[in-house]
């Protein structure tokens, strides 16, 4: 089966990372995919390795941050309607059989799509609005759309209701596969036992990722004379980055925080922290806690979205705090620097819990039932 898969970013983190990987896996299952990005990136580079046919078409996503102006708006229809074009063009010639769009940001694949009346497969990734604060453009289009895709899948528990109730469908809900032997690290007590203990936080760098929250609390962790060493990973709104570092440098803090540029080498930095912290105000999922789980690091994490279902509602596999309450976030550290015996079991019991939850054999396998489902007339 030719399947055709839309990315909305080329940058290899989140949604497109796990579009790599889990296409890779259904490349081994048989299908014969093509890839369709809006620029050149990282995401191009790695499929090109792997051998995946890949074509670069601009297109704009169809949800926004902000005001939206009419200009703004000429640009999007535009330009998206000669990717629609471009995109049925290809549809055509490569004998495509299948479309499935990686996230809800981007809606030119099932445009296309439903002009050639081929099945569509819809994956949603994304809260929109609780996550990022998105606004969509078109919203009943988005609406009509989802309503005639053959599939929509969510990644999480939460992101199946929200979309039940919102679209009035049943989503099936397939949790990321990933490939565990990228990420899987042993659990190690004798090495997570540091005179000074890194923390990591890794991922975009914007209001609601937590940087705040992880810059405070280890203010109030030097203060109280508790010392931790805390990298911030990522790229991200240029004012943030800029107020956090003046920040840093206002409270005398410069040797405890370093700020570090997006890296494709993050499992080593993950491998030589002691806890990773995952404060964004909402992970539809949380690819960066499964990563996490998979390499043997406790997490915390907020109590929202599906930080709490990869965690657990009573810390099963890790621990939990309240968003923007980096006093709270300062507590659970302190503690799990002085509970070094229960980590451990909760490192274990995390990194065989993620493995079962993301197995891609699984994965692909159910991937496949549903495009099977998806092509019969």
């Amino acid at each position: 089966m030719k399947v055709l898969y839309i990315s909305h970013d080329a940058r290899l983190y989140g949604a497109p990372k796990s579009l790599l990987e889990f296409v890779r896996g259904m490349k081994k299952k048989g299908i014969d995919p093509v890839v369709i990005i809006p620029s050149k990136g990282d995401l191009q580079i790695e499929l090109d390795k792997s051998k995946i046919a890949n074509v670069i078409i601009p297109y704009y996503s169809c949800v926004y941050l902000g005001e939206y102006h009419a200009g703004d708006y000429v640009k999007y229809v535009w330009t998206n309607f000669k990717a629609v074009m471009r995109i049925r063009k290809l549809i055509k010639k490569e004998r495509i059989e299948l479309v499935h769009t990686n996230t809800l940001a981007v809606s030119v694949g099932a445009v296309a799509a439903y002009l050639l009346k081929i099945p569509h497969v819809w994956h949603f990734r994304e809260y929109l609005k609780e996550d990022f604060d998105f606004k969509r453009l078109n919203a009943e289009m988005i609406y009509k759309l989802v309503q005639k895709s053959k599939c929509c899948i969510a990644i999480a528990e939460g992101i199946e209701r929200k979309y039940h109730k919102e679209y009035g469908i049943k989503p099936v809900r397939l949790y990321d596969g990933i490939e565990c032997s990228l990420y899987e690290y042993p659990v190690n007590f004798e090495e997570n036992v540091k005179e000074k203990p890194e923390l990591l936080l890794a991922g975009a760098i914007s209001e609601g990722k937590g940087q705040w929250d992880a810059v405070r609390a280890v203010e109030i962790l030097v203060n109280r004379g508790v010392e931790v060493h805390l990298s911030i990973v990522g790229n991200g709104d240029p004012a943030l980055m800029k107020a956090l570092k003046r920040y840093v440098r206002r409270k005398g803090l410069t040797e405890y925080i370093i700020f570090r540029p997006f890296t494709r080498s993050l499992q080593k930095l993950r491998v030589h922290s002691t806890i990773v912290l995952v404060c964004s105000r909402m992970e539809a999922f949380g690819r960066v806690t499964a990563e996490a789980m998979l390499s043997g690091k406790i997490v915390i994490g907020t109590d929202t979205g599906g930080t709490v279902e990869l965690i657990g509602k009573n810390e099963e596999r890790g621990y939990l705090y309240r968003y923007n309450h980096p006093d709270e976030l300062a507590k659970k550290i302190e503690y799990v620097l002085l509970n070094r015996q229960e980590v451990i079991k909760k490192e274990k019991k995390a990194q065989l819990f993620i493995k079962n939850l993301t197995d891609m054999d699984y994965y692909t396998d159910r991937m496949l039932q549903i495009y099977k489902k998806a092509v019969i007339k």
